[in-house]
């Protein structure tokens, strides 16, 4: 048994190094990691993979991928996501990574421009987990069908065209069912976040939405000149997330969507509809910057 294990065997030990320098698990080991990325032992290339000197250690390994995304312009960070979760055999596994890792990153203090980079990879991650829950949605579907024509007779009793038709039918009914199982377990929760303390703020001409949308997003990215505190944002923790769950709960027009659909929708609409290069983007985000910094 290690010096470690043996420190590590004893509860009371193991609870003051805890509370003096913290835990680090299984990350300074090399090679312990999940391999979500693929990776080579070598000198650096300008391609997608990830390379090391030496067999990496699971905190180096996650690290330098998003170092890496970093890099890619952000036309170019789907392509270099995309090139990694292809090759992964659980798909669910990755985004579900991702979406834990990418969430925890937002709230560090990023530049700025790295916090879109990780902006992007989030709304990259949402939409592939969109591609498959349709894609599982289909695959139940199909193999409701073919569960509904193997109880039907047996093709000397009717015509494949009737068998087809018969089928289609049932299985149709049967989703549509399952349909309105999973509609009414949304409705329920729905009511269950209605009785949170809630506001219910209107406005008085609803074309005004997308501007109060595009005001969030540049209240979220509000920083001090470089002279005062080198770019220093203003919120530690504040992303396109917090803003789609202060929308749902708190705005009239967004309560029945989902919080998924704010983002990628809603929020995404008034950046294009509102572009950040509009003279009046440009005084109201210089006039909130005089107002946190003067």
């Amino acid at each position: 048994m290690s010096v470690k294990e043996r420190l590590f065997s004893n509860m009371f030990i193991r609870n003051m190094i805890s509370d003096l320098f913290g835990r680090s698990g299984n990350y300074q080991t090399p090679g312990i990691f999940s391999p979500y990325f693929q990776y080579k032992i070598g000198s650096y290339q300008s391609d997608h993979f990830l390379y090391f000197q030496k067999e990496p250690f699971g905190l180096r390994y996650y690290n330098e991928f998003f170092n890496k995304l970093n890099e890619y312009i952000p036309g170019h960070i789907p392509d270099y996501l995309e090139f990694h979760f292809s090759a992964y055999t659980d798909k669910q596994g990755f985004l579900r990574f991702m979406q834990h890792e990418i969430s925890g990153r937002l709230k560090l203090n990023n530049s700025k421009a790295r916090f879109q980079k990780l902006e992007i990879a989030q709304a990259w991650v949402l939409e592939k987990q969109q591609e498959l829950k349709s894609i599982q949605k289909a695959a139940v579907q199909q193999e409701i069908k073919q569960g509904v024509q193997d109880m039907l007779p047996a093709a000397s009793m009717a015509n494949p065209e009737e068998i087809e038709s018969i089928a289609q039918n049932l299985s149709q009914k049967i989703n549509d069912r399952i349909e309105e199982i999973l509609t009414g377990t949304e409705e329920r929760m729905l009511a269950i976040t209605d009785s949170f303390v809630t506001g219910n703020i209107e406005l008085n001409n609803q074309n005004h939405l997308n501007k109060v949308v595009k005001l969030f997003k540049l209240l979220k990215n509000v920083q001090a000149p470089t002279e005062k505190a080198r770019a220093e944002q203003l919120f530690r923790r504040f992303s396109d997330t917090d803003i789609a769950a202060i929308l749902r709960l708190h705005f009239e027009p967004f309560k029945s969507k989902q919080h998924n659909s704010i983002q990628k929708t809603d929020i995404k609409k008034a950046d294009e509809i509102i572009p950040d290069k509009n003279p009046n983007v440009l005084k109201l985000e210089a006039a909130l910057q005089e107002y946190f910094y003067s």
